[in-house]
């Protein structure tokens, strides 16, 4: 190989490599918010059934930045069954003070949507 293409390919290896360092030191310094965002989503129901209940749980984590995350319940409309609270952990009284599904629901889709 001769010296010119030689030279040509280290010099464009290491301004690849200067490019990559300084963009990985510039998502570094910035912290990954906002730069790659790919959220895991959970979803909790009322019910056993879709038809039956409704989203009571929200929550949302981007898995790159476990500081940019979302996670509320929502006040059902119609009490948990006791299976339910077995299921889910959570009883009525827990989700009594709880703001409304819709207001949740609201929140949740702007954080998402981010």
């Amino acid at each position: 190989m001769n010296d010119k293409l030689m030279q040509s390919q280290k010099l464009l290896r290491d301004s690849l490599f200067e490019l990559y360092m300084q963009g990985g030191l510039e998502l570094y310094l910035a912290g990954t918010r906002g730069l790659k965002r790919e959220l895991i989503i959970r979803l909790e129901t009322s019910s056993l059934t879709p038809e039956k209940g409704e989203i009571i749980h929200y929550y949302a984590i981007n898995r790159w930045d476990e500081e940019d995350q979302f996670d509320e319940w929502a006040k059902p409309l119609v009490a948990l069954s006791a299976e339910a609270e077995r299921i889910l952990g959570v009883t009525n009284s827990q989700l009594e003070y709880c703001r409304s599904t819709d207001a949740v629901l609201e929140d949740f889709a702007s954080f998402i949507s981010v």
